[in-house]
């Protein structure tokens, strides 16, 4: 029973691999296209992969640069913004997602954000969501060593030593654990869009018949707050809130 059980994980094991060379070869494949400037091929080949369900950070950002290349510039935000959702370290996206946007029609300034909040955000993205993961386990492991020392310590000053130290550990468990979580949900949520249409009016309520309030183009980024039915309630950078259409942008 056990060789059978081994002879089956060997088996997945081996088609997990196989498939993953595949997809490295077909990535290669893309980027030699891409660098041939046959965008449309390299681009079939790289959301090929994607449908094949495998997503990563690089992946999205030649998806970027191959849209970026083809003059579609909403799309290559898209992508670029997809990208540095998985890895918010990346400055190449970062500095690509500034080019394109620099290149769209509405330049909309965004509202302050209270320092806190900023240093806060900042330290988050200082690593991606497996990273901070990571990092809060390794807290965790320190902890618990620590709290091992203070209970077998025979001293009065390796008990206070160990103390404090565990205390420092449990204040940086729970800061690392609540950005874990935070980046977790970030990277499951879809209320980020990106806007396709050239040009959309955003109304002052889910319907045709709204009062135009402003308009805004192709490649503009929108937080979505709500939806009724085919319309999505929306925020942009300076705060102002609308509706529109669903169709309108793709959400990522």
């Amino acid at each position: 029973m056990k060789r059978i059980y081994f002879l089956i994980v060997l088996m997945v094991s081996a088609v997990g691999l196989k498939a993953q060379v595949f997809q490295n070869q077909e990535f290669m494949k893309a980027n030699f296209y891409y660098n041939e400037s046959k965008y449309d091929t390299a681009l079939v080949i790289y959301e090929g992969i994607l449908k094949d369900g495998f997503v990563s950070a690089p992946l999205l950002y030649n998806i970027g640069n191959t849209y970026f290349k083809m003059r579609n510039y909403p799309m290559a935000i898209l992508n670029y913004e997809k990208a540095l959702k998985l890895d918010p370290t990346d400055e190449d996206i970062r500095q690509n997602l500034v080019i394109a946007n620099a290149l769209v029609t509405d330049k909309i300034e965004p509202l302050p954000v209270f320092f806190v909040t900023k240093w806060w955000r900042n330290l988050g993205n200082m690593l991606t969501a497996n990273s901070w993961a990571t990092v809060t386990l390794v807290i965790l492991g320190i902890f618990l060593l620590l709290l091992y020392l203070y209970l077998t310590a025979r001293t009065s000053g390796g008990k206070k030593a160990t103390f404090f130290l565990g205390i420092i550990m449990i204040l940086l468990l729970i800061c690392s654990g609540i950005i874990a979580f935070q980046k977790y949900q970030y990277l499951n949520e879809r209320n980020e869009a990106i806007i396709m249409k050239p040009t959309i009016t955003v109304k002052s309520s889910p319907s045709s018949t709204g009062v135009d309030l402003f308009v805004l183009h192709e490649g503009t980024k929108v937080t979505i707050l709500d939806k009724d039915g085919d319309w999505d309630k929306i925020k942009i950078a300076d705060g102002s809130v609308g509706w529109l259409p669903s169709s309108s942008s793709i959400k990522y």
